[in-house]
C-alpha cells in the first residue's frame, strides 16, 4: 500500500473498522514509513487528549451572569421602537428564578442564553488547553535539561529528571494498590539489570510509576508507567515507529539517547536513557508484558 491509501484508512484502522487484511498491510507499512507512523501518532495523541482533558467545572456565578444578560435582553427590547405599536402595552419582564437542582435537570434555555453558556464553555476549555499545553512543553523542557546533564554525571541526571514533582519511593504491592497495576520490572530483568529504586509521582497528566534501573555497564535509565503515551512530552523531537522485540512502538531520539514509548493493558510504558532500538529489544520479553501477580 502507498501513502494515500494508508493515510485515507487511518481513522478506520485507528477505530478497528477493517479487515484483518487490511490491517495487517497497515500495519506493516506503518512500521516501514516514519511520515505515515507521524500521522497515525497524531490519532493517538488527539484521542489520549480528549479522553484525559478534564472537564471543566463552571463558575459558582454562571447562573447570575446569565440572569443579568437575559434581564438586560428583555429591558432592551421592551424599550425598542419597533418591539410593539406606541399604544401597545410593553410586556413585563417576569424575574428569571435560579432552577433547584440545576445540576439534575434539564433545562431548555433561550437563543440567548444559550449562545452566552456556549461562549462561556468554549472560553473554559480553551483556558484549560492552554494550561495543558503549557504544563507539557515545561516537561520537554526538563528534557533538555536531562540531556546537558547526563553527558557529565548519568546518575545525578537521572535522579533530577522531574524531581520537583511529589514522589514517593513504592514497593510492587504498594504500586498495585495505588495505580491499579504492578510495575513492569516485577517481570525481573535481563542477567546484569538491576532495579535502583520504584517511585509513585504524581505528575501534571496522571499518578506515574517511575523505576530507576541499571543496565548491565552500571548506567541509569528511566521506565516510565502512565496512562497517556506520552510524545507530549517531548516536544517536537522526531519520532518513528519500530518493532522492538515484537513490540510496536513509538522512538523519539534524544541526542545520543533514545525514548521509547508503548502501550500494555490500559496504560503507556516509556523507557528514557537507552541508547540504541536493540537493547530495548532485550528488554521487551521482560517489559513488554503484563507482570504475573505472584
Amino acid at each position: 500500500m502507498n501513502c494515500p491509501e494508508v493515510q485515507s484508512r487511518l481513522s478506520a484502522f485507528y477505530d478497528d473498522q477493517i479487515s484483518d487484511d487490511v490491517r495487517s498491510r497497515i500495519d506493516a507499512h506503518l512500521h516501514s514509513c516514519a511520515d505515515c507512523a507521524s500521522v497515525f501518532g497524531d490519532y493517538q495523541a488527539l484521542t489520549d487528549f480528549v479522553q484525559h482533558t478534564p472537564t471543566p467545572e463552571p463558575s459558582p456565578k454562571l447562573w447570575d451572569r446569565i440572569d443579568e444578560q437575559l434581564t438586560v435582553s428583555r429591558a432592551i427590547q421592551a424599550k425598542s421602537p419597533t418591539a410593539k405599536s406606541p399604544t401597545a402595552k410593553s410586556p413585563v419582564a417576569k424575574p428569571v428564578a435560579r432552577p433547584a437542582g440545576v445540576r439534575r435537570r434539564v433545562v431548555v434555555f433561550s437563543p440567548l442564553v444559550a449562545a452566552v453558556m456556549v461562549i462561556l464553555a468554549v472560553g473554559i476549555s480553551l483556558s484549560t488547553a492552554q494550561r495543558d499545553k503549557h504544563q507539557f512543553k515545561g516537561l520537554a523542557g526538563e528534557f533538555n535539561e536531562y540531556l546537558a546533564a547526563y553527558a557529565e554525571n548519568p546518575a545525578a541526571a537521572v535522579a533530577g529528571l522531574f524531581a520537583e514533582y511529589p514522589a514517593e519511593e513504592v514497593g510492587f504491592d504498594e504500586a498495585k494498590r495505588r495505580v491499579g497495576y504492578r510495575p513492569v520490572v516485577a517481570n525481573s530483568l535481563p542477567d546484569g539489570y538491576s532495579i535502583n529504586s520504584i517511585q509513585l509521582m504524581k505528575m501534571p497528566c496522571c499518578d506515574c510509576i517511575k523505576t530507576v534501573c541499571l543496565n548491565d555497564q552500571g548506567l541509569p535509565f528511566l521506565i516510565f508507567e502512565h496512562d497517556l503515551e506520552q510524545a507530549a512530552w517531548f516536544g517536537n523531537r522526531a519520532s518513528r515507529r519500530c518493532n522492538c522485540g515484537g513490540m510496536p512502538a513509538t522512538v523519539i531520539d534524544l541526542d545520543g539517547q533514545i525514548a521509547v514509548t508503548w502501550k500494555l493493558g490500559k496504560r503507556s510504558v516509556t523507557i528514557i536513557g537507552e541508547t540504541d532500538v536493540d537493547e530495548v529489544a532485550t528488554l521487551m520479553p521482560f517489559l513488554g508484558k503484563e507482570p504475573a501477580n505472584g
